[in-house]
């Protein structure tokens, strides 16, 4: 939504200023067009990928954009695909200059709705709120990726950010992943107290 809203063009400016990885991310993609890329058909994908950047988002309009969604085989969502290739590409630098960039930019007052935003969800994080009264998360994950980002700021004013990457282009991760990467970035924020 953020993308139709906004307009590509905006997404990838802002991108670019807040990554050092801002390249590979163009186009950047919608999460519809991530999906259908992956899960419809590998000719698609693999067509895409032969593209130049240039041409990506013409082949986007006229190729993925009309699919119907109902199209991408779920059971091929099991699975990794193109993970080092079709993705969202951020190092943790860069979702550091993202966190402290969203913070920034919540601190004028048309913008203040991005704190309850980010902060509607911290995926199980656990940490005592009288310690940390803000924190923010993003994440993500896909078949082979898991993405935990936190920015949390304790109750002496000071913020952190804390992320946390795992992948396997080559098999799914196991269900036990993601807490024990929740229980690293755990154990990060225990540390900073």
């Amino acid at each position: 939504m953020l993308i139709h809203l906004a307009g590509r063009p905006a997404v990838q400016a802002q991108d670019r200023q807040w990554s050092a990885h801002a390249a590979l991310n163009v186009p950047f993609l919608t999460t519809r067009e991530l999906f259908l890329l992956k899960y419809v058909d590998p000719l698609l994908a693999d067509q895409y990928l032969h593209l130049a950047p240039g041409q990506r988002a013409a082949f986007l309009a006229a190729a993925v954009d009309p699919l119907p969604l109902s199209q991408a085989q779920l059971q091929n969502a099991s699975s990794p695909a193109d993970i080092d290739t079709i993705e969202w590409f951020a190092s943790p630098d860069d979702i550091c200059r993202a966190f402290a960039g969203l913070q920034q930019l919540a601190a004028q007052p048309a913008l203040a709705p991005l704190g309850p935003i980010l902060s509607a969800n911290n995926s199980g994080l656990g940490l005592d709120p009288a310690q940390w009264p803000t924190i923010w998360f993003k994440g993500g994950s896909e078949p082979g990726v898991l993405t935990l980002g936190y920015l949390a700021t304790d109750s002496k004013g000071q913020t952190f950010v804390v992320v946390a990457m795992l992948s396997n282009p080559a098999a799914a991760l196991s269900p036990s992943a993601e807490l024990g990467l929740l229980a690293l970035v755990q154990g990060a924020f225990e540390l900073l107290r």
